[in-house]
């Protein structure tokens, strides 16, 4: 990546993040709404809504949640706990109430942070529920230690009307209908890591996607609530039969390596491209079981009825999830970019995984085509290049060739690029899409044998 365009990319996704992030963000919300309008203003796509209330496979999208004040004070009128301060403070989905209660009262109403006393903490699971009974706040631990008063005012100011949940969802074809997609999520109030970074590397990416000059296969960004979004454009989204696979982004902004949990497969062509790519990077987890990270819309891309491979790709485990220290100051724009950079070979091998058929025979003459490697200099490269002129059967894609002999698919992929421009070899894209095609350019043989 140029400096110059990587500088202008982070700035993209901050000034994407810095405005948005405070927002309450939740699953129908104005906020919300507000939010994703915005996003596809700025891509200059369509919105996908759908009304409080609408079935969705055996789910239901919520009533909108309005708050227009919420707090807790002394009876001296000493702010505990605000909402204007941070939408943290109050529980998703708080049922309206205005009075005065005892402390002992007030603590049940209260979840502070379990393990960190000094943060707020995100408590999201009201949202999921179809009846709302319920009211509370998030305090920080220290806080609930010193309260010290029999009683305490608590106003909250809240709705539940009908409402729209709006969700981007945008098809960049390709010569093949065969769509991959991605996707994050729009909620989690007053947090970066947990959605709303996500959504700025893809934005980047499909900026990015869009602008080359063809694609092979098709790509799909799905951008909404957590789950709900997932559930609406299964049930009643457009062209679902062609959703072959799927990536879903997660606290893709801190500074932990880069980690991913596989498809429920475990071993689908998604996985494997990952396993690949990320071979390349800093990682932990790098191989973790289905949903065993942070556990999101692959439960309905890859569940029941579905299966669509979908691999969760992360930086686990953030010290900070769930809780107000999720903010912009503790947003790696260095990890950011580092992310966008892996979805990008992400994409680089979808795109020129092709399966390369000999055109001559016998061993080649590496020298006349400065193709050769030293066996002083690196045994494995030597080794690997005969391996590879005797597996480009017609019938294996570079992707399988470098599984088979244990080397890096970019070094396959490069290989087969320098016989190509020779006419020594005859490509066709992987899958279903068989027109014979150059893929695109690839760093040069030498480059990538270094």
């Amino acid at each position: 990546m140029e400096p110059e365009f990587s500088q202008m990319s982070r700035q993209r996704m901050k000034n994407l993040i810095e405005p948005y992030y405070m927002l309450n963000r939740v699953t129908v919300g104005d906020e919300t709404t507000l939010f994703a309008r915005s996003l596809a203003e700025y891509l200059k796509v369509d919105l996908f809504s759908v009304p409080s209330g609408t079935k969705c496979l055996t789910w239901s999208i919520p009533a909108k949640w309005i708050v227009r004040e919420a707090y807790i004070e002394t009876i001296e009128g000493e702010r505990i706990a605000d909402f204007a301060w941070n939408p943290l403070y109050l529980n998703a989905y708080s049922v309206p109430f205005s009075g005065t209660v005892t402390k002992d009262d007030l603590v049940k109403h209260l979840s502070p942070h379990p393990v960190l006393e000094d943060r707020l903490l995100y408590s999201n699971r009201w949202q999921y529920h179809k009846k709302h009974t319920q009211w509370g706040f998030s305090i920080p631990t220290a806080v609930v230690d010193s309260l010290s008063q029999e009683s305490y005012r608590v106003h909250i100011d809240t709705a539940f009307e009908q409402g729209s949940m709006e969700i981007i969802d945008w098809t960049l074809p390709g010569k093949s209908k065969e769509t991959v997609f991605f996707a994050a999520h729009t909620c989690h109030p007053g947090q970066v890591n947990d959605g709303i970074a996500c959504i700025a590397v893809l934005v980047e990416l499909f900026q990015y996607l869009e602008a080359l000059p063809e694609r092979h296969y098709s790509y799909r960004l799905i951008i909404g609530p957590e789950y709900f979004a997932a559930a609406a454009v299964l049930a009643h989204g457009k062209d679902i039969q062609h959703l072959r696979y799927g990536f879903y982004l997660d606290m893709m902004a801190n500074s932990l390596p880069l980690s991913f949990s596989r498809s429920f497969q475990g071993n689908s062509y998604a996985d494997r491209i990952t396993r690949s790519v990320l071979a390349q990077y800093d990682t932990d987890k790098l191989d973790a079981s289905y949903r065993s990270l942070y556990g999101n819309d692959e439960m309905f891309y890859d569940g029941p009825g579905f299966e669509i491979p979908t691999v969760c790709l992360c930086r686990h485990p953030y010290k900070y999830y769930h809780t107000d220290r999720d903010n912009l100051d503790n947003c790696d724009f260095d990890k950011l970019e580092e992310s966008l950079d892996m979805l990008k070979d992400l994409i680089e091998t979808f795109e020129t995984d092709t399966v390369p058929t000999l055109n001559y025979e016998g061993p080649l003459y590496l020298t006349d085509y400065n193709l050769y490697i030293d066996p002083k200099i690196d045994q494995k490269g030597y080794t690997a290049l005969q391996e590879i002129q005797i597996l480009m059967n017609g019938e294996r894609s570079c992707l399988d060739i470098a599984e088979m002999i244990g080397v890096d698919f970019l070094f396959v992929r490069s290989f087969v690029n320098e016989l190509s421009k020779h006419g020594l070899v005859t490509l066709r894209y992987r899958g279903p899409h068989k027109a014979t095609a150059t893929p695109r350019e690839l760093p040069s043989y030498e480059e990538a044998i270094k």
